[in-house]
């Protein structure tokens, strides 16, 4: 598997030349990468200007049932590195629940979750159990217009950074990354374009729905934007460079059935989350979690653990302290036949 670590990222450009040998123009030296560091503080003014008052999100609770997490033998054949230590079924009676892909965990230890319908959803965690707590609130992604985002063109909110009260949000079908000061205007906060994502990759048409669904930041601060769909060598993935376009592609080379869902990093450690589905076996998902010489995890969810839609992922911790995985399951709005599952894996 080929993966980006932050840490072996960077253009080198060079600083002096020969004599006898012309200094490129301006216009000919490729970008450098986009930083968060560098652009947050622009983007928070943009999204939350002046004469704009902070709004709440609506309040939802949120149902939760316990399911179960399989045998010791299950766990035991299906992951190395890691153990399932959670895993709960979250319903609501708020009919935009559900649909969520993106996921972050945040200073509180909670969750935030970008949903296809162009909402964030928090899910509140309980600090001493680890546990997902009942407390959850909704709100709904404004343009830079003021307006609500309308329609799966421009709603259809798939992967997920947070940092310091910043969201980046990507969206397929319209492939761009938006981002949202939800700590300055929290509802009311207005929609900043980041980057416009390209409608073809390395000769390849991007699908509507097969877009930029593994949004994450790397420990340098660059924004790594996965894309589900996939060539022979794997789901792609880029830098978002200053200018707005996306550079340095690399190629997940993961197992041949399985696209691109997620992705996260801290200071330490990266995860990969990608998904498989065929009618024999169902859903399957892999999860890859490495630092910077190696894999330390390795899991593998199919049945008879809890199997479904899964697409968000965040690294979080545990009340012990423990580095912890949430990953998040994508229900499609399709409560009949699909569930939104939140699972919890500890590292070992």
């Amino acid at each position: 598997m080929r993966v980006i670590l932050g840490g072996l990222l960077g253009l080198s450009i060079t600083a002096c030349a020969a004599p006898d040998v012309q200094q490129p123009a301006p216009s000919d030296i490729a970008p450098a990468p986009w930083t968060f560091e560098t652009n947050a503080a622009d983007l928070r003014a943009m999204s939350c200007p002046d004469g704009v008052e902070f709004e709440r999100a609506q309040s939802m609770p949120i149902n939760v049932e316990s399911i179960s997490v399989g045998t010791s033998s299950d766990e035991e054949r299906a992951m190395t590195g890691a153990s399932l230590v959670g895993a709960w079924h979250l319903t609501s009676d708020e009919p935009n629940f559900g649909g969520l892909s993106g996921l972050e965990t945040m200073r509180s230890g909670s969750l935030l979750a970008a949903s296809d319908a162009g909402a964030f959803v928090w899910i509140g965690i309980d600090p001493d159990t680890g546990a997902p707590d009942g407390i959850g609130s909704i709100s709904y992604m404004r343009g830079a217009n003021g307006d609500f985002l309308s329609g799966k063109r421009e709603g259809d909110s798939e992967g997920l950074v947070y940092k310091d009260g910043l969201a980046l949000v990507s969206f397929e079908r319209h492939h761009r990354i938006e981002a949202f000061d939800l700590e300055g205007c929290g509802a009311a906060s207005l929609a900043v374009r980041v980057a416009s994502l390209p409608d073809v990759i390395d000769g390849k048409k991007v699908p509507d729905n097969k877009g930029p669904e593994a949004l994450s930041l790397l420990s340098s601060g660059e924004l790594q934007a996965g894309f589900e769909f996939r060539k022979s060598e794997g789901s792609p993935a880029g830098l978002i460079l200053e200018d707005g376009s996306l550079g340095m592609l690399e190629y997940a080379g993961q197992p041949g059935a399985f696209l691109q869902t997620g992705a996260d990093h801290t200071e330490t450690i990266g995860a990969q989350l990608f998904r498989a589905y065929d009618p024999a076996r169902g859903n399957r998902n892999l999860i890859y979690v490495y630092d910077e010489s190696a894999q330390v995890a390795k899991i593998e969810i199919a049945n008879p653990l809890p199997a479904d839609n899964y697409e968000g992922i965040a690294i979080g911790t545990s009340p012990a302290g423990a580095q912890r995985l949430w990953v998040i399951s994508d229900d499609n709005f399709n409560s009949d036949r699909q569930r939104t599952l939140l699972l919890a894996f500890d590292l070992n």
